[in-house]
């Protein structure tokens, strides 16, 4: 099984990122798990638009994806990820403390998880979501 790890690109390479893949690993608990993360199975030395069709082209490859938040945020590289796999029929998991709670629908992402939307001065989209309990 193939699991991608969607998460913000300030977790990459830190201690959090280790944790969270060891995370997902013990839910899962699969001995044929393979954690895809974006940081080592996509270049990132492309423009923005380049590396998220990368992204999309590995998440057909896998039969889910997990992402976590930066402090209940996520980046509009995550919410895309999250969006293009429900589309997908990918099964789709939220990483909250040591816990993955599923995301049954695309509806329910954007109806029951998605708390508001914050727009930057850089015209990024960010996402607060509620928690799953």
């Amino acid at each position: 099984m193939k699991v991608y790890y969607a998460h913000h690109t300030w977790k990459y390479g830190t201690p959090i990122e280790l944790f969270e893949t060891e995370c997902i690993r013990k839910f899962f608990g699969s001995d044929d798990l393979t954690v895809i993360n974006p940081k080592d199975a996509v270049s990132q030395d492309k423009n923005e638009t380049e590396i998220m069709e990368d992204c999309y082209s590995t998440i057909n490859d896998c039969d889910a994806l997990v992402f976590s938040t930066f402090s209940g945020m996520i980046g509009h590289g995550v919410f895309n990820e999250i969006i293009y796999a429900l589309n997908c029929g990918k099964k789709v998991y939220h990483l909250h403390g040591i816990g993955c709670y599923e995301i049954d629908s695309l509806e329910l992402f954007m109806d029951e998880v998605v708390a508001d939307f914050i727009f930057r001065d850089d015209n990024r989209l960010y996402a607060i979501l509620n928690s799953p309990f």
